[in-house]
């Protein structure tokens, strides 16, 4: 069952502010803030799941485009040196990543795990989960969006 004290920690502030850290840590570049999510062509999707008192699924929605051109900086290579599973891994690590600061927020003395990433090419199917934050950024052109599934 939730508590407003461990759903309270992941709103859409907490939230924007991690994607925001991490993406510049990891790329260098500004991820900012877009007012609405724009249709995304040619989608790349990485799914975490948060398993323990609380438990929920984090989703990253990308262009197959901006995933090719994250993970050829993240990887130091040319797009054109890529191979599909370089792009699925580097898309995997940024929701690890991200999903790992969500967990370090709760207030759970240590008891909640993170699912390896699963990356695909279209939506997951969240049992049980109820859309509680999304938001997405502007990265140069191209939109990224994540979604916070809480599960009972």
């Amino acid at each position: 069952m939730f508590t407003d004290k461990k759903t309270s920690v992941v709103d859409e502030a907490a939230l924007s502010e991690i994607v925001t850290f991490v993406w510049q840590t990891l790329v260098g570049t500004d991820a900012e803030p877009a007012a609405t999510s724009a249709p995304i062509d040619d989608p790349r999707i990485a799914t975490i799941s948060i398993g323990g008192p609380w438990t929920a699924a984090l989703v990253v929605t990308v262009s197959a485009e901006l995933a090719r051109s994250y993970a050829a900086t993240l990887l130091g290579l040319e797009v054109a040196e890529l191979e599909a599973d370089d792009v699925a891994d580097a898309l995997g690590e940024l929701a690890n990543v991200v999903g790992g600061n969500v967990k370090g927020m709760l207030d759970d003395d240590g008891a909640s795990t993170l699912t390896l990433p699963i990356v695909s090419p279209s939506t997951p199917s969240i049992t049980g989960g109820q859309l509680t934050v999304s938001c997405t950024f502007d990265i140069e052109g191209q939109p990224m969006s994540w979604e916070l599934y809480e599960r009972p």
